[in-house]
């Protein structure tokens, strides 16, 4: 089993209140919930009006399917418009069950 963890600093480059924030970041987690099947949480800067850290996590056995994952998922979270990456970062942990 392999666990894949994705961080992501996001702008919002639009937003001129929370309220704003998070109607944009509640949209942006349940479409891409909704097409990759991923947990996905605010997990950073959530009194901030226009950066957020994203938490994604994705489980499968294949670490390529993980990558092919986690590259859709940028991709898509571009494509949203909705404001910019500012960094990511990546990491994999594996694990065994006795």
């Amino acid at each position: 089993m392999i666990i894949g963890i994705c961080k992501i600093l996001y702008h919002f480059p639009y937003a001129g209140s929370l309220k704003e924030k998070r109607r944009r970041l509640n949209s942006m987690k349940g479409i891409l919930r909704k097409k990759f099947n991923i947990s996905i949480s605010e997990i950073d800067y959530q009194n901030y009006w226009q950066k957020t850290i994203l938490g994604i996590a994705v489980v499968n056995n294949d670490k390529k399917i993980l990558d092919r994952i986690f590259y859709k998922i940028i991709e898509d979270i571009e494509k949203l418009k909705y404001g910019y990456i500012n960094d990511y970062n990546v990491e994999f942990l594996h694990g065994e069950i006795a």
